[in-house]
């Protein structure tokens, strides 16, 4: 459901309907809101005090943007602990937590709020950007590792065949014949040359977690992100390489600007 929030164009909630129930005709709770304030992504908000219910901090963030929408909150006690005092503090109110729902909390995933890397935003719309910067560093990485010899040219050519060509790549055949699920791939030359490539960029032997309902390929992208440490302010540097490069037709960017004559 969070998905399809996030993906669904916003729609006027009043609308023309004919309720079952008389009582609810004269039901104006939502009477002045919904599209008075914006109908589409690309619309300029036009906030009011009292469409928003007296408070507006950020009309930017709040209303329409793309990587703060749909997220989940973390644990914030209000505790610095970048000092021993602050994390013992942290550690006894984490505790408490995770001793009155275990079945939420787990104590085995504390983690210091200092020490926690920026979340990568699981917005739909912020997902589809990185997964082209990903796909990007992924090519890269294939790259670095025939110019340093550890990966011959006809093999980095023969794996991006295997996952994909040109535009998008899937590891969904790599991780399946990887987990032994396709056992036919086992002698393929595509897959055994895409092997030879993942263990030349340290991506041959990534974990891969039986337990989870996580797809196999969704945890090959997980891992890579952290093996190649892909931040979103790596991925705002690299926009020009991505946008202007193979991947511009996918995207629908780096076109050209010509002037008639």
């Amino acid at each position: 459901m969070a998905d399809f929030r996030g993906e669904a164009t916003p729609m006027q909630f009043w609308g023309e309907r004919q309720e079952p129930n008389v009582i609810e005709w004269f039901r104006l709770e939502q009477f002045g809101k919904g599209a008075s304030s914006r109908l589409f992504y690309n619309e300029v908000p036009k906030p009011t005090w009292f469409r928003h219910e007296g408070h507006l901090d950020n009309p930017e963030e709040q209303l329409y943007s793309f990587t703060k929408a749909d997220q989940e909150q973390q644990l914030d006690f209000g505790i610095d602990t970048t000092t021993p005092e602050g994390r013992a503090a942290f550690k006894a109110e984490f505790d408490a937590i995770a001793d009155l729902a275990p079945e939420v909390i787990k104590k085995s995933d504390m983690a210091y709020p200092h020490e926690i890397g920026t979340q990568i935003s699981t917005e739909p719309h912020f997902q589809r950007l990185w997964t082209h910067y990903r796909e990007h560093a992924l090519r890269a990485a294939v790259s670095g590792a025939v110019s340093s010899g550890s990966a011959s040219q006809a093999d980095a050519d023969a794996a991006m065949r295997f996952l994909g060509g040109r535009k998008h790549l899937s590891a969904g055949q790599y991780v399946l014949a990887k987990a032994g699920l396709l056992p036919h791939l086992a002698h393929d030359e595509g897959y055994l040359a895409t092997d030879r490539v993942m263990e030349a960029i340290g991506m041959g032997a990534y974990p891969l977690d039986r337990t989870t309902a996580e797809p196999f390929e969704h945890q090959f992208w997980g891992n890579l992100d952290g093996h190649l440490q892909l931040t979103e302010q790596g991925m705002r540097a690299e926009l020009p390489a991505i946008t202007g490069g193979a991947s511009a037709q996918a995207l629908g960017m780096g076109e050209e600007t010509r002037q008639l004559a």
